[in-house]
């Protein structure tokens, strides 16, 4: 009995003692250890999910003198995806961090037509440099007919092609049916043709490493043109931020950020264009396919400071509601580049050749600036880790795009359109006339994006 009464008291003590510990910290002298949870490190966010383009307008592609543009060129929306990482260090208690962020964007658009003309008189192709030398096209029709919907037509014509020093001295005539004369050994190509019976037209090409054109006359029924443009664009950047939140933790926080930013825009557009010329009244001349293929790359780096601010609101069960309007200054450089490939394929005689040009402009530079607004609905859904829903939209003032401006050197003697007019060549391309040529061009860009990702406390 005596033994069990010391045990008795002994647990008592025990229990008493280890019930004051845990209710009142450590006691001096103690050997425990206090259990301290320490605040996270950083916030890590990952996310991905779609995003449109409003960019300007791709070019128009060749032209003829009835209808305008073969090609309008690409006016819609580019579609694609983007993702991007954000991180974020508190630097005190008080609300200030250091944050940084990365994105990346991809979105591509495409056009396409074709079709056989019916009664276009004059058709031009030509890429982003031109050619040096001359084309002569001179027609004559003989019979009253409306013009290219008779067949059985009266008529003369011929196509002259003469290119300048950069192939040699090649004079491509054509009469009846086409032939074509090249320069041995020569980078590029001349080709001419010409009929009056049955229909009544002239054409004539020059392709070197200066560029290439294609000009065509007459009563074009049954000359077959395709076009398909393809622009895919490149859109990304980073950002590192010093924030100060005024108000962390309460139910409404407000945020301040700025810091140097950096962004890059590239776009790529490919155009392939074809044309057929055709002779509608005897199906069994084949007439080659030219065609021009062209990409052009046009680069623009932007570098300066982002700015802006914040506001969150604590909803139910945790989640959270933060709306961002923010601003950025950049300095931009704009560069382009081209290549362009010019075939003539097929036809009576098997034709294959091919010749290429390039064609690089000084750099642009000049001032651009950004808007951006966004919201992202936050929700918990497990320890230190949420799930995002994120709207947003950015305007950029300078985009950069290219436009061929100018005279390209073809001139339309044949005033009255009817081809029955007798001497002196009813068009001509004269490169000493072409006054124009490819130009970097600026214009209005916005942005849009819906994303979903996630945040995580370290």
């Amino acid at each position: 009995m005596h033994s069990k009464a010391i045990l008795s008291t002994f647990t008592v003590a025990l229990l008493t003692s280890t019930s004051v510990m845990a209710a009142d910290a450590i006691l001096p002298g103690s050997s425990v250890l206090p259990i301290i949870e320490e605040a996270p490190l950083f916030a890590l966010t990952i996310e991905g999910g779609v995003t449109a383009f409003d960019i300007p307008d791709t070019d128009g592609v060749g032209y003829t003198d009835l209808e305008g543009p073969l090609f309008e060129g690409l006016d819609d929306a580019l579609l694609g995806g983007t993702i991007g990482v954000e991180f974020s260090a508190p630097l005190n208690a008080d609300g200030a961090a250091l944050n940084g962020s990365a994105f990346y964007s991809y979105a591509t658009r495409s056009g396409s037509e074709s079709r056989a003309f019916t009664d276009e008189r004059l058709i031009v192709l030509h890429g982003p440099s031109l050619p040096s030398g001359v084309i002569d096209l001179y027609t004559l029709d003989l019979d009253d007919q409306p013009v290219g919907t008779f067949v059985g037509d009266l008529g003369d014509a011929s196509g002259t092609a003469i290119p300048g020093a950069a192939i040699g001295a090649v004079n491509a005539v054509a009469v009846i049916e086409p032939v074509a004369d090249f320069a041995d050994g020569a980078d590029g190509f001349a080709f001419a043709g010409a009929v009056g019976d049955g229909q009544t037209f002239a054409f004539g090409t020059i392709a070197s490493d200066e560029g290439t054109i294609f000009v065509g006359y007459g009563e074009l029924l049954g000359w077959e043109v395709s076009n398909e443009v393809t622009q895919n664009l490149t859109y990304a950047g980073g950002d590192i931020t010093f924030s100060q939140s005024t108000a962390p933790g309460d139910v409404v926080d407000f945020t301040a950020y700025i810091g140097p930013s950096l962004r890059y825009m590239g776009t790529e557009t490919t155009t392939e264009t074809s044309v057929t010329p055709n002779q509608y009244a005897y199906p069994d001349i084949e007439y080659a396919t030219f065609s021009i293929s062209t990409v052009e790359n046009i680069d623009t780096y932007y570098g300066g400071v982002v700015f802006g601010g914040s506001v969150g609101f604590d909803l139910w069960g945790g989640s959270n509601l933060t709306l961002d309007l923010g601003a950025g200054a950049y300095y931009a450089i704009s560069s382009y580049g081209s290549a362009t490939d010019a075939t003539l394929i097929g036809g009576d005689g098997n034709r294959n050749e091919l010749a290429s040009s390039s064609l690089d402009l000084d750099d642009v530079d000049g001032f651009a600036y950004t808007v951006k607004a966004g919201s992202t609905f936050s929700a918990p859904i497990g320890e230190s880790l949420q799930l995002n829903f994120g709207l947003g939209a950015e305007y950029m003032s300078r985009v950069a795009t290219s436009r061929f401006i100018g005279s390209d050197g073809v001139s339309n003697n044949d005033a009255g359109g009817t081809g029955d007019d007798i001497g002196g060549n009813d068009v001509v391309y004269n490169s000493d006339d072409a006054v124009g040529g490819t130009v970097l061009s600026f214009g209005d860009g916005w942005s849009y994006k819906a994303t979903v990702g996630l945040t995580g406390q370290f």
